[in-house]
């Protein structure tokens, strides 16, 4: 008997996506969260340098680093490799379906790459032993063991975590030979970063053009367009990946280019806070007696949650924001309005030109720092002049209708 079994994904039914949009139109979110709320994430260190799993509310993602030595490219004799890998695995539904699993896997692990690798994050040139001889190959695995949408930001921050928590051994290269030393003889050595990328994955909907961040599975798959933002801890733009059915302005991309700098520094900064506290308690002595995923799972693996990190942040932000509008409050429309009509009324000018004046006065008040958005120009109208009118009859020269001037004598 044959069936189709990507129905059995949620958001493939025309029930399910008629359900969404209708929630969405009236800008409800099955969760209760609002549209540019996320969920709450937790990172779980392992006992291995390198181990971490990443859980983004039900989406679940390992990723593990290893290291290897190796030779390095004749295009770049002096830089080491970095190297990603996804697997599918752990999603029951998509195993059934071998070509949506190679899909989605080779869409993952290429949004990756461009993440990781095409930003050069990571400091190859350090991984460098001896050039053109020996270099280190950096390999990253990405395991997926639940998925339940906003798979690509889950597993960019477990892949920004596990290259932090890294520890490569030392090494050294003299008289042609090479040696590694172990734990005990040196201390492990981190890897060096260029800069810290983070991802952040919206939504668009026909019902509602409003974006909605950190989508659940049902919420990716009913939507009609995607936009995928990636930057650093210095809010640069690292990457962008936008597609869909719905058309996005310039507008929405950077409205969702605002939001998504200040998540993306915010959650270097719970990583960075994850790992300060990771370290305390390995110093301590109090670390996982198992490697590997056994480390990750045991009851004594301590889940490192957003929300209780950083809670001092959060409320710094909210005073920010809530002083800001204060100032913006102060600076009311009303009292320009007031002067422009007196300044107009003193120079006797028309009324009309008054009112539009003023208003233009106070939508420039009103107006949130969009001055810098390209505006839009009508374009002129293209006269093509192969094609004349009936009135305008085409003139042909013809050298022997032309009146001889008489010669000078």
């Amino acid at each position: 008997m044959f069936m189709n079994t990507g129905l059995f994904e949620p958001g493939k039914t025309k029930t399910e996506r008629k359900f969404i949009q209708q929630a969405v139109k009236q800008s409800q979110r099955l969760d209760g969260r609002k549209s540019g709320e996320s969920r709450n994430v937790e990172i779980t260190f392992g006992g291995e340098y390198g181990s971490v799993i990443v859980a983004l509310g039900e989406t679940k993602v390992m990723a593990q680093v290893t290291c290897d030595m190796g030779t390095p490219t004749t295009s770049r004799p002096n830089e080491g490799k970095l190297q990603l890998f996804v697997t599918l695995a752990g999603v029951s539904y998509l195993d059934s379906v071998q070509k949506t699993h190679d899909k989605r896997s080779l869409t993952l692990n290429s949004l990756l790459e461009r993440t990781f690798r095409t930003s050069r994050c990571v400091d190859l040139e350090s991984l460098c032993v001896a050039s053109e001889l020996h270099v280190w190959c950096i390999r990253v695995d990405v395991n997926v063991l639940n998925h339940d949408g906003n798979l690509y930001d889950a597993s960019t921050i477990a892949v920004l975590a596990a290259l932090m928590h890294f520890r490569r051994p030392d090494v050294t290269f003299t008289d042609g030979e090479l040696r590694t030393y172990t734990e005990k003889e040196r201390d492990m050595i981190p890897l060096l970063f260029l800069h810290y990328p983070v991802s952040v994955t919206y939504c668009i909907y026909t019902s509602n053009f409003q974006p909605f961040v950190d989508p659940t599975l049902l919420e990716e798959n009913c939507a009609d367009s995607t936009i995928i933002l990636s930057f650093n801890s210095y809010q640069e733009l690292c990457t962008l990946n936008a597609g869909g059915t719905v058309p996005t302005d310039v507008r929405t991309i950077m409205q969702c280019a605002r939001s998504a700098a200040n998540r993306c520094k915010a959650m270097v900064t719970f990583v960075r806070k994850a790992l300060d506290v990771d370290e305390q308690q390995r110093l301590q002595g109090s670390t996982k007696k198992y490697s590997g995923m056994l480390g990750l799972m045991a009851k004594s693996s301590q889940k490192l949650s957003f929300k209780t990190l950083m809670k001092g942040e959060q409320k710094q932000q909210q005073q920010h924001k809530s002083e800001d509008m204060d100032i913006e409050v102060e600076a009311k429309p009303s009292a320009k309005l007031e002067e422009c009509v007196a300044e107009n009324a003193e120079n006797d000018q028309p009324a009309q030109e008054e009112g539009k004046s003023c208003l233009k006065d106070a939508s420039d008040l009103r107006m949130d720092a969009s001055g810098w958005l390209p505006q839009e120009v009508e374009p002129e109208p293209i006269i093509d002049l192969t094609k004349q009118g009936p009135g305008k009859p085409k003139r042909k020269r013809n050298k022997g209708n032309k009146k001889k001037q008489p010669q000078s004598s």
